[in-house]
């Protein structure tokens, strides 16, 4: 894919403008609602923003990146990918996302690809999203996806180095070119049940303890808004509940084992986070698939995940092991790439079609 960067329109005189909490507008994933400008900030990966226009020769968005935070952006046309663009000027820019519609009734999708730790986000750094501009005029929001999933994740849901090749004659290093969430098992499994999807994962994060920092656990972001933040709870569960989870950490948390006492404390932590999800959700029986692989198949942590499953089960809830195990780390920095990731979301895909009725 030719990567295209939209410049700055140093002037752009649109007829109409669509402020991001327009009735016309709508978004993927987690924002914080401005209400003083109606602007969306985020920083979570595939947060996406929607339009459809019709009478329209070009559609602009209204972005910025504050705090020395920064993004890249996919977008695309009526389903079909139709440019790449950076984000990191503080100041309100406008990117020209399409040009030369001829006046065709089309749907606009903008799509964030990089997780938080790849975008530099920081309790001040963000990204925010202002609206949209054209000649044209916004058609009714919709048809919005009525299926849900939400994933809870570290560099492998992430995306990290998900679309380079290990084998490639220049190597393959870790960039925000190689990588993103779009790339990967959990958003092929999005696109292929016609489902929103909610990704909340970070590069080294676990579920009890993460590879190399005494940080922040992803138990800690998921109760953010922004990633970017520190300890905040401010996310609004009431805002989006998905229809499953899928959760595929401790791989980082297995690099610390160290033995029994230490894999007891991963299982409570793990048991307890599935519990509060399903409380905060109002929906004890939604079902949770419990992810292994492909970086880390060994029988310490499957053992573990099977506890897990036959604990939350026996409390009543449903719990799911989901074997993503085989496929090849083909991509960057030791993870899988294009043909791992495919073949984790073909694995996947029957037992989930199974348990969701999809």
């Amino acid at each position: 894919m030719i990567l295209v960067f939209f410049s700055l329109l140093a002037c752009v005189f649109a007829d109409n403008f669509y402020s991001a909490t327009n009735a016309a507008v709508w978004t993927v994933g987690r924002t914080r609602i401005n209400s003083a400008n109606q602007s969306l900030s985020f920083d979570w990966e595939s947060t996406q923003m929607f339009i459809n226009v019709a009478q329209a020769n070009y559609v602009t968005l209204h972005i910025a990146a504050s705090g020395g935070a920064f993004g890249r952006f996919l977008v695309q046309v009526d389903g079909w990918e139709e440019s790449s663009f950076w984000v990191q000027d503080p100041s309100v820019s406008q990117y020209n996302v399409a040009r030369d519609l001829g006046g065709k009734q089309v749907q606009i999708r903008v799509i964030s690809v990089l997780e938080p730790a790849f975008e530099n986000a920081n309790p001040s750094g963000s990204i925010t999203f202002y609206g949209f501009s054209t000649d044209g005029s916004a058609l009714p929001a919709g048809p919005k996806r009525t299926r849900r999933i939400e994933l809870v994740g570290d560099s492998i849901s992430a995306g990290y180095g998900s679309r380079g090749y290990q084998g490639a004659p220049d190597g393959c290093p870790v960039t925000g070119y190689t990588s993103g969430n779009p790339y990967t098992y959990n958003w092929l499994t999005a696109e292929y049940f016609n489902a929103d999807l909610i990704p909340i994962a970070w590069s080294g994060k676990g579920m009890y303890e993460n590879c190399c920092d005494n940080g922040e656990t992803m138990p800690a972001y998921y109760l953010q808004t922004l990633g970017g933040d520190h300890y905040t709870t401010d996310w609004d569960f009431s805002r989006y509940v998905p229809d499953t989870i899928i959760i595929n950490l401790g791989t980082n948390d297995f690099g610390h084992d160290s033995g029994p006492t230490w894999e007891k404390a991963f299982q409570d932590t793990y048991v307890e986070f599935v519990a509060n999800a399903t409380a905060r959700y109002k929906q004890p029986k939604m079902p949770i698939f419990v992810a292994q692989g492909p970086m880390n198949c060994g029988s310490a942590l499957k053992n573990s995940l099977d506890l897990v499953v036959n604990r939350v089960n026996a409390a009543g809830g449903r719990a799911i092991y989901l074997n993503l195990c085989g496929p090849p780390n083909d991509g960057c920095g030791g993870h899988p790439g294009v043909v791992g990731h495919m073949q984790m979301f073909e694995q996947g895909k029957p037992q989930i079609a199974s348990v969701m009725g999809w």
